[in-house]
């Protein structure tokens, strides 16, 4: 199968939004609203946290408000220079949201949160834990959701039965970023 035409392609992926376990994004954001647009995305890897910030970015930009997304993982280092330079082109305007706060060094951390308290009108971080900022949601998965993502995706997929999703979910320790990569993986051997 070429990759254009999985049905679990990074385009097809990326198009999946975040699905509240409780709620709706507007009661996210009210909660947001509450903590003075200062807060934590909070839960394991594959979780959800990136697919929530990327959509809580474009609900604050269709309200009007300016946003800066950073994002920091193993391979993107976030030195003391490189945090300097990005907070000194902060404006107040901006709400940053900063995803991989955690994989940040505890001085670079500091720095980034004060100047952000100061300078932005916003920080929204992710984390694997709570303790950085306020906890927005906790982000976490089931074996439900895993199903409805991949059916959503792949309606018609033979492969895709409920006792591969059930394997796989436990398989990947409940991370639907690398459940639905083995999707892909599956799909691209057909």
């Amino acid at each position: 199968m070429r990759p254009r035409d999985n049905p679990f392609n990074a385009d097809r992926l990326d198009a999946v939004r975040y699905r509240p376990p409780q709620g709706t994004l507007d009661d996210i954001l009210a909660r947001l609203e509450e903590l003075a647009c200062r807060a934590a995305v909070v839960g394991p890897d594959g979780s959800g946290k990136t697919t929530l910030l990327h959509d809580l970015r474009q609900a604050l930009e269709r309200r009007g408000r300016r946003t800066r997304l950073i994002f920091i993982n193993d391979a993107s280092l976030f030195p003391a220079a490189v945090c300097r330079r990005l907070l000194s082109e902060l404006t107040r305007e901006e709400i940053v949201l900063l995803d991989g706060a955690d994989l940040i060094g505890r001085s670079s951390w500091r720095l980034f949160r004060r100047h952000t308290i100061r300078h932005a009108s916003g920080l929204i971080i992710t984390a694997h834990r709570p303790g950085l900022f306020p906890t927005l949601i906790e982000c976490a998965t089931t074996p439900a959701l895993l199903r409805e993502i991949a059916t959503e995706l792949a309606p018609r997929s033979p492969l895709i039965t409920p006792a591969l999703l059930d394997d796989l979910y436990p398989r990947h320790h409940a991370n639907l970023r690398a459940c639905l990569r083995a999707l892909y993986d599956l799909h691209a051997r057909t």
